[in-house]
Parts: C-alpha cells; structure tokens; sequence
C-alpha cells in the first residue's frame, strides 16, 4: 500500500542511486559505461527504498540508522548483481563458459571484479552516509506523513 514513507524512500534511494552512478562512472573502462547504467541505477534505488526502506519508516531513529544501512547494502548488492548478471550473458553468448554452472559461479566472479574497481574511500563514505541520510529522511517523513 503507498505510503508516505514508501514514497519518499523511493525518492531518496533514487537520488542516491543517481549520484553513485555519476561518482562511478570513471571506473569503467575509457571511462564509459554502459547504456543502461544510470537507469539500472535508479531503477534499483526507487525499488529499495520502496519496498526494504519505506516499508520499515517511522519506527525510530535506532531502527532507521539500521534500515538505512540495509538499504544501501541492498542497493549495492542488486545493481552489481544485475551488471555482473548482464555481462555474464554477454561473455556466455561467446561462448566462454563450459556450461551453466560455470556461467552462474561467473556472475559472482564478475560481481567480485565489479566491487574491486569500484572500491575507492569517497564512494564508501557516498555509499554509507547517503544511504544513512536517504533513511533518517525517509523515516522522518514516514512517522511525520501517516
């Protein structure tokens, strides 16, 4: 059911969604990434901060700090999941798998690679402080907005 809790932490987790995927893009090769990165971004962030964030707002501070910290792991998690899960694709339709074992085992192997090149101190402190900020938000507007 919409709430405006739900709504707003779908806003918010968009627009986190939306800077890490500005912060990120140097970290593709050349420096460009894919077509469908800043919607797949965004996308992800409206989908977490509606269903794992909103859902769970106006319960207190305490337990928006924990939210908060669960929804940009969340983030993070689905949007390397679905990159590393596209880009599997893309290398199984080379044919460089030996089967379809291998092909799922890959998809975290790229998943991995994607966490690695993508680790940097500023986008771990965008990462954690935006999604703590974006949750705090979201919970003020969910107790405030009933």
């Amino acid at each position: 059911m919409p709430t405006a809790g739900r709504l707003a932490g779908a806003v918010f987790y968009a627009v986190l969604g939306a800077v890490l995927a500005f912060l990120l893009v140097p970290y593709f090769d050349e420096a460009r990434a894919p077509k469908y990165w800043y919607p797949l971004v965004i996308i992800v962030g409206v989908l977490v901060g509606w269903i794992i964030v909103g859902s769970r707002s106006g319960q207190g501070t305490g337990a928006a700090m924990g939210t908060a910290l669960t929804g940009a792991a969340a983030l993070a998690f689905w949007v390397l999941l679905l990159l590393s899960g596209y880009d599997m694709i893309q290398v199984a339709m080379r044919g460089r798998f030996g089967g379809p074992m291998e092909a799922v085992i890959g998809v975290f192997s790229i998943m991995l690679d994607y966490a690695k090149v993508f680790y940097s101190p500023l986008n771990l402190l965008v990462w954690l402080g935006g999604g703590l900020v974006a949750g705090l938000l979201t919970d003020i507007f969910g107790s405030r907005y009933r």
